[in-house]
């Protein structure tokens, strides 16, 4: 391992994205962006462009010393549109020879939480949700995964829509006031300068983005009953979800499952649906918050040594 090189491992979801930089022997450092760079969203050049943009923002001259990166990315599950993205990145940072893995996070995730002849169950729910699974023999299932108009039930983006026709439907008289409307009123008043007038259209364009109003069904639990419908409902789809893959993987897979991710950590979401894993004689676990990171930093030294 040259001393003077850096090592990037990247760790990028529909809302958060996350590089771990090693310099040489160095400790790792961890840089967190509220930023999707999903190319599905945005597109290759877009994705590559901001990518960059990021990494120029944490190394600056330190740049041209980046040797590999490993990337786990929601939505990177084509192997040529990955390809476009390598070459891209190699053209944004003017770096012909540098090493790269592009991964999907539900496959790349799945093997960090099952390794080796390891065999399990993985539920990511972020701010799009997916169950996948590892049997026996290494064979890959999935069960959603269909993004946030055909799928990810029980996500942070399905939540926070949930939490913004709540809101609707006080409005219009059809179910009670209380806190979660009211946070919600003022997230949208700050983010908008004038309340519910241009919520239609500002949600339509992007503007407004569901996801982040998750947070305030979570914080309005304990006080609004509308909050608690919802989560409860939440845990109820990401089960739907997990049943259906526990079904197709019984006998030839390890009955276990892991949970990842923002929504996935929670704990009136963990311990719902840890509860229902216990009655499906399941055992529930929580993989580490940044062990999906960590081995994409891994991934990427070996691609250099």
């Amino acid at each position: 391992m040259e001393s003077s090189a850096v090592y990037i491992g990247f760790d990028g979801g529909g809302s958060t994205s996350r590089f771990m930089v090693k310099r040489g022997n160095a400790e790792p450092e961890m840089h967190t962006f509220g930023l999707n760079m999903k190319y599905s969203d945005l597109g290759i050049k877009e994705s590559a462009r901001l990518f960059t943009a990021c990494l120029n923002g944490i190394l600056g001259a330190e740049i041209s010393l980046v040797k590999a990166i490993c990337i786990s990315l929601s939505g990177a599950s084509d192997a040529l549109m990955n390809k476009d993205l390598e070459q891209a990145l190699k053209n944004e940072l003017n770096s012909p020879k540098l090493k790269l893995h592009i991964e999907s996070d539900s496959s790349f995730t799945l093997e960090t939480a099952y390794p080796g002849d390891k065999s399990g169950m993985l539920l990511i729910a972020g701010t799009g949700s997916v169950a996948i699974a590892k049997k026996r023999n290494g064979e890959i299932v999935k069960v959603g995964g269909w993004g946030r108009l055909l799928g990810d039930g029980g996500s942070g983006y399905w939540i926070g829509l949930q939490a913004l026709k709540h809101y609707c439907k006080v409005m219009d008289g059809a179910e009670s006031a209380g806190e979660l409307f009211v946070n919600i009123g003022e997230k949208l008043h700050d983010e908008t300068r004038s309340g519910l007038s241009p919520l239609r259209s500002e949600l339509y364009r992007g503007k407004i983005k569901p996801q982040d109003y998750a947070p305030l069904v979570f914080e309005s639990l304990a006080a609004d009953p509308a909050a608690e419908d919802i989560l409860f409902d939440a845990a109820g789809n990401l089960m739907i979800d997990l049943e259906t893959l526990s079904n197709k993987v019984t006998g030839v897979s390890d009955q276990v499952v892991t949970l990842h991710g923002a929504i996935a950590r929670q704990s009136f979401i963990y311990n719902s649906i840890e509860e229902s894993c216990k009655a499906l004689g399941l055992k529930c676990e929580l993989l580490a918050d940044d062990q999906v990171l960590r081995r994409a930093s891994e991934v990427s030294e070996n691609l250099y040594s």
